[in-house]
C-alpha cells in the first residue's frame, strides 16, 4: 500500500475510535464534516496560475467538506480556485459570491452533498472584514445551523499591532455574544498572534461579558508559540526559507499563526462535537522548525504534497473534523437499562482531585475507564462479576490537567459513559 493510501487509512480510522469512544453504540446516525482553513497568499486568479497544481494537491489530501480561505483578492480568483481546483476533486462543490472589501478578503467552498448555504456578511474592521458565513450540515436538523467567521487579523509584533487585532477581535466577539445559548460557531483564519497572553486571544477565549460568544482552542495549547520549538508540531507559518517570488513570507515554520477555535457548544453537544485529534496543521511532521516544510524527508505527507505547500502559500492550512449526529448520548442522557447493572454516579462534579464513583452490583466483568478529551486513556481498572452493589471507587486526578474527562463502563453487553469536568 503506497503512502498516500496508508495515511489516508490511518487519517479514517483515528476518526472513527475517537467517535467510537465518546458516543459508544447509542449512535441512530452520524456523520464527519472536515473543515479546513488557508490562507491563499493573496491569489489573484489567472494571474498565480502556476499555484493553482499546487493548491489542487494539497486539497486531494486533504480531502474536505468545507474550505474557508483568506487573501483572496477577487472573484475572478475565486471562480479559478472553486472550477480549477475543487471541482477537480468532486463535482458538487460551489463557492459564494466574493464579497470586495477594503483589503484582501475571505472565501467559501463547500460540498452540497454536506451542507446546505444560508448566508453571509461582511463584519467591518478598522483593517479587513471579518466574514461570517452561516451552513446548515445536512447531518444535522433543518433548524440547526453552523456559522464560520473567517478572520486575517493585523500582522506584526509591536504594541500597536496588537492592540488593533484586539480591536478585531473586540468587534467579533460582541458579534458572537449575541447569539443564543448553545449556538454552534467557529472562527477560523490567520490571526498573526504570536502568544496565547496577548489581549486579542485572551479575549476571545474568556467567558466575560457573556459565556454565549466565548471560544476554545480544541488542541488546548497556550504558550509563546513565535519561534518556540516546543510547539514547533503546531506551527504554521512559513512554509518555506527563501524568497521564490510570490511575496511569501521566509524563514521557515516558526509562528502558530493560524487558527481554527470553536463554540463550547461543539465541544460537547448531543449533536455535534469537534474530534480534537483529528486537529492538524497539514503537513507539519513536527520536525521542519525553522525548515521549509519540503526540507529533506516529511513524515507527515508524501513528498509531493510536502512541495505543493511549499509553493501554494507560506502558510500551511488547518484542519479539523466534526461528529455530527442524530443520537440519544450515553455523555448526556442516560440510557433505561436494568438497575442491577449501570454506572451509577460520578460525583462531585465538577470535581477537585479526586472522583468518586459509585458502580450498581455487575453482573459480568467489566472495565473501567477515564479518557482526556483527546482520547487518550488514563486510568483503567477490571471489575469482576458479583460486586457488591453501590461500591465506590476513587480516581486521584491530581497528576493531570484541569478539564472535561470521560469516564466509561465497558462489558460485553452494555456501556456507559459520563462527562465529568476536574477544576483545580
Amino acid at each position: 500500500m503506497n503512502s498516500f493510501c496508508t495515511r489516508s487509512l490511518v487519517r479514517v480510522c483515528s476518526t472513527f475510535v475517537l467517535a467510537f469512544l465518546l458516543i459508544g453504540w447509542n449512535t441512530s446516525y452520524a456523520d464527519t464534516l472536515r473543515v479546513a482553513t488557508y490562507n491563499a497568499l493573496n491569489f489573484r486568479g489567472s494571474q498565480d496560475n502556476n499555484r493553482i497544481q499546487y493548491f489542487r494537491r494539497a486539497m486531494q489530501w486533504i480531502s474536505p467538506d468545507v474550505a474557508v480561505m483568506q487573501e483572496m483578492i477577487s472573484q475572478q480568483a475565486v471562480n479559478m480556485m472553486r472550477d480549477s481546483v475543487f471541482l477537480r476533486l468532486n463535482d458538487d462543490w460551489v463557492s459564494e459570491p466574493f464579497i470586495n472589501g477594503p483589503d484582501t478578503d475571505n472565501a467559501l467552498f463547500y460540498r452540497t452533498s454536506k451542507v446546505i448555504f444560508v448566508s453571509q456578511r461582511a463584519i467591518h474592521t478598522q483593517l479587513r472584514d471579518i466574514t461570517e458565513y452561516v451552513i446548515q450540515p445536512l447531518s444535522l436538523d433543518s433548524t440547526e445551523q453552523l456559522r464560520l467567521y473567517s478572520a486575517h487579523l493585523k500582522a506584526s509584533e509591536g504594541t500597536e499591532n496588537e492592540e488593533r487585532r484586539r480591536q478585531e477581535c473586540l468587534i467579533l466577539r460582541a458579534q458572537l455574544d449575541l447569539l443564543p445559548q448553545g449556538s454552534l460557531f467557529m472562527m477560523m483564519g490567520d490571526f498573526n498572534l504570536y502568544t496565547s497572553d496577548e489581549s486579542a486571544y485572551q479575549l476571545l477565549l474568556s467567558p466575560d461579558p457573556n459565556p454565549n460568544g466565548q471560544l476554545f482552542d480544541p488542541i488546548d495549547s497556550p504558550g509563546d508559540w513565535n519561534n518556540n520549538s516546543s510547539f514547533a508540531p503546531i506551527h504554521t507559518q512559513s512554509t518555506r526559507t527563501t524568497d521564490i517570488g510570490d511575496g511569501g513570507a521566509t524563514g521557515g515554520l516558526d509562528d502558530r499563526f493560524d487558527f481554527i477555535l470553536i463554540s463550547g457548544a461543539l465541544i460537547d453537544t448531543i449533536d455535534s462535537r469537534v474530534l480534537p485529534q483529528t486537529y492538524h496543521a497539514v503537513g507539519n511532521d513536527g520536525n521542519h522548525f525553522n525548515q521549509s516544510i519540503n526540507e529533506g524527508s516529511n513524515s507527515a505527507v508524501p513528498d509531493s504534497v510536502a512541495d505543493a505547500l511549499h509553493f501554494a502559500s507560506d502558510h500551511l492550512p488547518v484542519v479539523t473534523d466534526f461528529l455530527l449526529a442524530r443520537f440519544q448520548s450515553a455523555l448526556v442522557h442516560s440510557p433505561t437499562v436494568a438497575s442491577e447493572f449501570s454506572l451509577l454516579n460520578c460525583y462531585p462534579n465538577p470535581f477537585n482531585s479526586t472522583l468518586s464513583i459509585e458502580l450498581g452490583s455487575l453482573n459480568e466483568p467489566s472495565n473501567l475507564a477515564a479518557f482526556d478529551v483527546l482520547g487518550r486513556r488514563i486510568f483503567s481498572r477490571d471489575i469482576r462479576a458479583g460486586s457488591v452493589a453501590s461500591s465506590t471507587l476513587r480516581i486521584d486526578f491530581s497528576p493531570f490537567a484541569a478539564g472535561c474527562y470521560f469516564i466509561r463502563l465497558d462489558s460485553k453487553t452494555f456501556s456507559e459513559a459520563r462527562k465529568v469536568q476536574f477544576i483545580r
